[in-house]
């Protein structure tokens, strides 16, 4: 009687352990949400000293007071701000919610996104969300988005655009602060000037074409325009690439080795003055030419300025080694592996123009010099690479720097 009581008593037990098992397993699994802020130009820690990654709502209130005070005009400080109001909206609602902030680098490119994968990857493994919403300005959002959805799963992107007052005044306030970003100068302004300038050139080729062909002076007039939109372009080229300080630093090496007496300037003088021999002999090849296309013509050019250009090349990278050599007395393997790639360049170049002169029935070479100048110039351009490759194993494996050879 009690043995049955007992198996009663069990059956019960199990039974209620069993529904409650069932109903624990049917109530909604807790899912937390990472709201994520991303800067990848580092703006927070450049202007604002924050470092990052930072987690929770008061580092990032932190954040963007630092950097609304350096800069209260950065958009980054409204994607703060908007993740943080998100933030708050979710855990009035009860959710399982955290915020955070990566940053990349100042170097927007490989560099940044380096450092955004390592602060995100810390973030995860601390946060270990299910799902992430992320908040930007909209400017990177196309590049940084795949790095984000790779390691976990984006629900949400929101991008945050800052009201501006309508008016003359406020576009041309915003077009001035865009200007003096360089990031943003790089990526608005530069294209503008390459493509000016290959629109330039191009009637530039057309109007000096046409003057050696007709010897018309109406052609050297008509190119005023093009040459000026050619100048506009450079300079707009040179300030969306920030390239001032290249320039300046430039005319200072410039100084310095004038100053010092360097061998180099000797050979770059030498390399200069082959450039325009090149392109004198260039232009003197085409001036009589007045049939046969402008396919023609522009190989002819082609190849009178190659093997100047070639030996141009050459004796700039030759003042460079002799240069290192009485500093240093060291002998750099880029002169060496440099050069021979340069001929050998020029060899297949050559060997090239050869072969489309005669198919296109302007030329009379040997098929076989051809055949050969090819060749020499592939053997050259191997030997430079398993040169510069002997040079790197020997100098990993003695633990020196592979550009120098005493």
């Amino acid at each position: 009687m009690h043995a049955t009581i007992n198996v009663l008593h069990r059956n019960k037990v199990v039974h209620f352990s069993a529904i409650l098992i069932r109903r624990v397993c049917e109530l909604p699994s807790v899912t937390k949400t990472l709201v994520l802020v991303v800067d990848r130009d580092d703006d927070y820690g450049q202007k604002g000293g924050v470092e990052t990654p930072l987690i929770g709502i008061d580092a990032a209130t932190k954040a963007a007071i630092a950097l609304g005070t350096a800069d209260p005009e950065d958009s980054d400080v409204n994607a703060l701000l908007a993740a943080m109001n998100i933030y708050n909206e979710l855990s009035e609602e009860g959710k399982e919610v955290e915020i955070a902030l990566v940053c990349g680098d100042k170097k927007v490119g490989y560099k940044s996104d380096s450092a955004l994968i390592d602060e995100l990857n810390k973030v995860i493994d601390d946060v270990a969300p299910d799902r992430c919403i992320l908040v930007g300005d909209g400017a990177e959002d196309e590049f940084v988005y795949p790095i984000i959805s790779s390691r976990v799963q984006v629900d949400s992107v929101r991008k945050v655009f800052v009201k501006q007052t309508p008016g003359i005044e406020g576009s041309l306030y915003i077009f001035s602060k865009m200007l003096s970003d360089p990031q943003k100068r790089k990526r608005f302004l530069a294209p503008l000037g390459v493509i000016l300038f290959a629109i330039a050139m191009v009637y530039i080729i057309i109007d000096v074409y046409a003057f050696l062909i007709t010897d018309s002076t109406s052609y050297l007039i008509s190119m005023s325009a093009p040459i000026v939109v050619l100048l506009i372009s450079i300079l707009i080229i040179l300030y969306g690439y920030n390239s001032t300080d290249r320039i300046l630093s430039f005319i200072d090496e410039w100084k310095n080795q004038i100053t010092n007496s360097s061998v180099s300037l000797t050979f770059t003088i030498l390399a200069f003055a082959m450039v325009i021999v090149g392109l004198i002999i260039g232009i003197y090849s085409i001036k009589n030419i007045t049939t046969n296309g402008f396919i023609y013509v522009a190989l002819v050019f082609i190849a009178n300025v190659l093997w100047p250009f070639a030996f141009a090349f050459f004796f700039n990278e030759l003042g460079k080694m002799l240069d290192e050599y009485v500093e240093n007395r060291h002998l750099t393997q880029t002169f060496m592996t440099g050069s021979i790639s340069a001929f050998g360049i020029a060899f297949i170049i050559q060997g090239m123009i050869d072969f489309v002169r005669n198919f296109i029935g302007f030329g009379s070479y040997e098929n076989s010099m051809i055949f050969m100048e090819i060749v020499i110039g592939v053997l050259m351009t191997l030997l430079a690479s398993i040169v510069h490759i002997s040079f790197n194993r020997h100098f990993l494996y003695h633990g020196e720097s592979g550009d120098n050879e005493e």
